[in-house]
């Protein structure tokens, strides 16, 4: 009898060390307006590799390529319902936030505009100060780069309860109609 309690004891607190671990991603975007090329790359902890890649249009939507040979193709149909799958994401917790835009005058006003209000938001949930980063480059020419490096904090408990609350919702919602 007292080998189950202990293995119901390591199992609980592997349950929970699993549910309430924080985890840590980070990611890193790079767009260039000029070249049509948009990059980027999720990595877990810092160094465990997740997924990375570049966004390339084709004739009837959006190519995310994330190897050489593997692209995942997602029609302008269905842009909008993948926005909606991925309203999980609002859960994560914004540790860090480093932007760089690199602008020539023509894109200057709404860059600028576009980088205070990141600035903002960042303040607004709850960010520190010394953890954002803000770079604006003034160039000559039709130019728009946008580098975004931040870092997300996250634990399996709170995506389970906000996935939770969604599906009772959409079943709420059902009901209703």
């Amino acid at each position: 009898m007292g080998r189950f309690f202990f293995w119901l004891l390591i199992g609980v607190i592997a349950v929970l060390i699993v549910l309430f671990f924080p985890v840590y991603l980070a990611l890193d975007a790079h767009y260039d307006m000029t070249r049509k090329k948009f990059a980027f790359m999720t990595k877990a902890y810092g160094f465990i590799k997740l997924i990375g890649g570049y966004v390339a249009t084709y004739q009837g939507g959006l190519a995310v390529h994330i190897s050489d040979k593997k692209a995942i193709l997602i029609p302008y149909t269905e842009v909008e319902g993948e926005r909606k799958r991925l309203s999980v994401l609002r859960t994560f917790r914004l540790k860090t936030l480093s932007i760089t835009i690199e602008t020539g005058a023509e894109y200057l006003f709404l860059t600028a505009l576009t980088h205070m209000l990141f600035r903002a938001y960042f303040l607004i949930k709850g960010g520190k100060k010394e953890k954002l980063e803000n770079n604006f480059w003034l160039t000559d020419g039709d130019v728009l780069r946008i580098s975004v490096n931040c870092s997300l904090r996250f634990n399996l408990y709170i995506i389970l309860r906000n996935l939770f609350v969604s599906l009772k919702e959409k079943r709420y919602y059902v009901r209703q109609k």
